[in-house]
């Protein structure tokens, strides 16, 4: 990698105009590249795009979850549907403490 712009393979220093090293000849355009690269990889935060995925996170469709997973635990019907209750009941719970995570995090950047 190109740091203060020193050749990464003879440690010359170098023009930052310049496509290889005067010394060794090594392509310096692909270390310049490189760093470039390393500094992008960071990852984005995905942010909802319609409003079907922001009702999805947010609390609102967790109770529902919750009250339609109770639903089917209640309703005495066949195993597999009380099975499917309590998976549906898990993923209201996990949406619910998402909000909570995020909004406790928004908060404390506030205090």
């Amino acid at each position: 990698m190109v740091e203060d712009n020193l050749c990464r393979e003879c440690g010359s220093e170098l023009n930052p105009k310049l496509k290889y090293c005067p010394n060794c000849k090594c392509n310096v355009e692909i270390e310049k590249i490189e760093k470039i690269e390393k500094i992008d990889d960071t990852p984005q935060k995905m942010v909802p795009k319609n409003s079907f995925q922001k009702l999805t996170q947010s609390g609102l469709w967790g109770i529902m979850m919750i009250i339609i997973g109770s639903y089917h635990i209640v309703s005495f019907g066949e195993w597999y549907f009380q099975v499917i209750g309590i998976l549906v009941i898990g993923f209201g719970i996990r949406i619910l403490y998402k909000n909570y995570k995020k909004k406790s995090q928004g908060n404390s950047l506030g205090n």
